[in-house]
């Protein structure tokens, strides 16, 4: 009795030890101690009222949420189906059956016709065959089916946190052509005024016709970046609708581009629990548990199964004697299948399942690779991009000043129109490429808070 329970508790195939992957204990370019912004909720992250309510309305009505939810379901359901096979499965059934023969003539020296009626009625309930697992193949698959399970709960994860990063940066992306457009239609007012100046001139005769033109080249040309920007602005709108769940139209904004509050400062320590935090990672460690019980399922299957098959019933000539004198019948049926040759199928199903398990064992080390390759990444840009918004902002300030030193030479006659013209273009571009430079630090920040597992709340 001892070595049967001792048979009835053993499982085939390997278990599972997670993987070592070199290099996983820190980040190039980032400290390790103190708060990591992956451990802070989004909602402390990203500060902007009007973006908290974009992410809110995404995690509930995006599209992309709401499949990676009913695959979750789909895979809930797939455990319950192969979770069923430890209990037994009973059917019943009720029979009713009438065979008349007439003109029958039994053999004897009388030779007497007789007619024959033959009645029954039979009522059962039987186990259908119910495999004992003494191999474990069942709780291998049971294993499988569950990690393949949470390996769908990981990816709804991912699907979550990619959705709170693109939200992230399409509002500051947004937001940012907003900073633009200011910039461009304050320069166009300044344009403008020094056109009506230059014309002025012109009629005065202390200006050159060309001067004029090229001052409505200014104009024109600053038009052409307002359209431009306009029509941006109106393609990040609609994208932010549609990943909100919602039919393209105008989203509201909330704090400004330059303001301090837009997102929350990195904290110091960025050092995270990467392979217990990322989602992705996770769901590929889960991939690996689920493919290594596959070994474990395809190994139970060279060895011999023991199957039951078990039934008990009532039978009677009418229905109405079926519960006051029926005719009572059972039957048990233990069978053991022993498998003997099929063409090397079974062994080839071991074969096959190792190299899956091998297949995710490698996909399991490249997300963590990849995992730490990307926090890396965003380190390093947080802190360039940080160190290319101070240098862009020198820039529009020597040129803001050089702009008054030229007008002022200009009228003194000392320095030529083309110099403030040249001047005019270069402190455009400046203040652009410091916006953009500011957009690039903000997303530096959103991606590195999506490297390290941040965006998906726990319990959630």
């Amino acid at each position: 009795m001892v070595g049967v329970a001792g048979l009835a508790a053993c499982k085939v195939g390997p278990g599972y030890v997670r993987p070592e992957v070199g290099g996983s204990g820190g980040f190039r370019f980032g400290g390790s101690g103190a708060e990591s912004i992956g451990e802070l909720e989004w909602r402390t992250v990203y500060r902007d009222p009007a973006l908290r309510e974009l992410i809110e309305a995404g995690l509930a009505a995006n599209p992309d949420i709401e499949a990676a939810g009913a695959r979750v379901m789909q895979a809930q359901a797939n455990l319950d189906v192969v979770r069923s096979q430890f209990y037994p499965a009973l059917g019943a059934s009720y029979n009713y059956s009438r065979s008349q023969t007439n003109g029958l003539t039994l053999p004897g020296p009388l030779e007497l016709p007789i007619d024959l009626d033959v009645r029954q009625n039979v009522v059962g309930i039987s186990l259908l065959q119910y495999e004992v697992d003494f191999w474990g193949r069942i709780r291998r698959a049971t294993e499988s089916a569950r990690a393949k399970l949470l390996a769908t709960a990981e990816a709804k994860r991912m699907v979550e946190v990619g959705l709170v990063a693109t939200v992230a940066g399409t509002y500051v992306a947004l937001r940012e052509q907003d900073h633009e457009l200011e910039i461009a239609k304050r320069t166009k007012e300044t344009r403008v005024r020094s056109l009506k100046l230059i014309s002025i001139r012109q009629e005065g005769g202390q200006s050159s016709l060309t001067e004029v033109r090229q001052a409505e080249v200014l104009v024109a040309e600053v038009d052409a970046a307002i359209s431009r920007i306009e029509r941006q602005i109106a393609q990040l709108e609609n994208q932010l609708s549609v990943l909100a769940g919602r039919v393209p139209g105008a989203v509201r904004r909330g704090t400004a581009f330059t303001g301090t509050n837009l997102l929350a400062s990195v904290p110091a320590g960025l050092w995270s629990d990467l392979l217990n935090r990322r989602p992705d990672i996770r769901g590929a460690e889960q991939a690996l548990i689920s493919a290594t019980a596959e070994i474990g399922v395809a190994e139970a299957r060279l060895l011999p199964a023991f199957t039951l098959t078990a039934g008990a019933g009532l039978k009677s000539r009418e229905f109405s004697d079926l519960l006051s004198d029926p005719l009572r019948v059972w039957q048990i049926g233990p069978a053991v299948n022993v498998p003997v040759f099929a063409g090397g199928r079974l062994r080839a199903g071991v074969r096959g399942s190792q190299a899956v398990r091998d297949e995710a064992e490698a996909t399991y080390r490249k997300s963590v690779l990849t995992a730490m390759r990307e926090v890396s990444d965003s380190l390093v840009a947080r802190t360039k991009n940080a160190e290319l918004v101070a240098a862009t902002e020198r820039v529009v300030v020597a040129r803001k000043d050089a702009s008054n030193l030229i007008w002022q030479r200009y009228d003194n006659g000392v320095s030529s129109y083309l110099e403030v013209l040249y001047n005019d273009q270069e402190l455009f571009d400046a203040e652009l490429s410091n916006a953009r430079a500011r957009l690039d630090e903000l997303n530096a920040v959103i991606q590195l808070y999506r490297a390290l597992g941040g965006g998906w709340e726990r319990g959630r």
